[in-house]
């Protein structure tokens, strides 16, 4: 059967490219934009004064770091760089041909790193915003009531579903971004800018970002300021398909710019 020879195919450049995520230096940066909330949680727990360490406090300090840092930003990088580099990093290092010279379909190659794409940044970035949620509570002497008894695990859950969702949806805009620019640099700021920004757009326009998909799925609020434009956000039931309906579309958009993919190392 094609399909199963296509799903251990992609299986196989998945766990390709996940080695050269784990060996190569290049994604150190990566590393270190996922991890700097967990060590910044840490030393909060340990030094946070006793007024700092109540529950409600605790709450809508975290919900601030996840929403403005973790998901606005750290996020939104890690994917840009890594999915961007995707086939751009083949180009600039001539290895491409390696892939494309495999008796695999160019849509099979597409989804194989994909696939790697998100467990490398899904896995990075879940593990960071487990370790940093529980972390940012660990100071608090209320901690096992509001875990064991409290929202505590539902809210530990949603977030990590959204770093998760935000993974999978970013990364396949910027595995469409890397193959239409040769300087992804200007799109991936105007996207940042557009998804920053999102909260003080009409309320047609905010349909069109990732965030307002995510919003619906986060535990709490926070304040986004004079400027924001309040909006229901629309149910997860509903929002989830749209984001994986768009992120299909863009991974089909990305195998049929690939299938047409001529290697021109001299033009890099």
């Amino acid at each position: 059967m094609k399909w199963q020879l296509w799903v251990r195919q992609v299986e196989a450049i998945a766990r390709m490219e996940l080695k050269r995520f784990l060996l190569a230096r290049r994604w150190v940066g990566v590393y270190f934009v996922a991890l700097g909330p967990v060590v910044l949680a840490f030393i909060r727990s340990q030094f946070a004064p006793p007024r700092l360490q109540q529950l409600p406090t605790l709450t809508q300090s975290y919900a601030l770091l996840f929403q403005l840092f973790e998901l606005r930003f750290a996020i939104f990088i890690s994917a840009a760089v890594v999915f961007t580099q995707a086939f751009r990093g083949d180009i600039l290092e001539k290895t491409l041909h390696f892939y494309l010279l495999t008796p695999a379909r160019r849509e099979v190659i597409v989804v194989g790193k994909y696939v790697a794409g998100v467990t490398f940044i899904g896995l990075l970035h879940a593990s960071s915003t487990f370790a940093t949620h529980l972390l940012i509570y660990s100071s608090s002497s209320e901690f096992g009531s509001f875990f064991f008894e409290g929202p505590g695990i539902s809210h530990l859950v949603r977030y990590v579903a959204v770093a998760a969702l935000a993974s999978i949806a970013y990364g396949g805009i910027f595995m469409l971004t890397g193959l239409l620019f040769k300087n992804t640099g200007v799109p991936a700021v105007g996207l940042l800018a557009w998804e920053s920004l999102n909260f003080a757009f009409p309320p047609l326009l905010q349909m069109f970002s990732v965030i307002h998909y995510l919003q619906a799925l986060l535990p709490v609020a926070i304040d986004r300021g004079p400027f924001a434009i309040v909006t229901e956000p629309p149910s997860p039931l509903l929002g989830i398909p749209i984001l994986l309906m768009a992120t299909f579309g863009f991974l089909a958009a990305s195998g049929g710019l690939v299938r047409n993919l001529q290697v021109t190392y001299s033009a890099d």
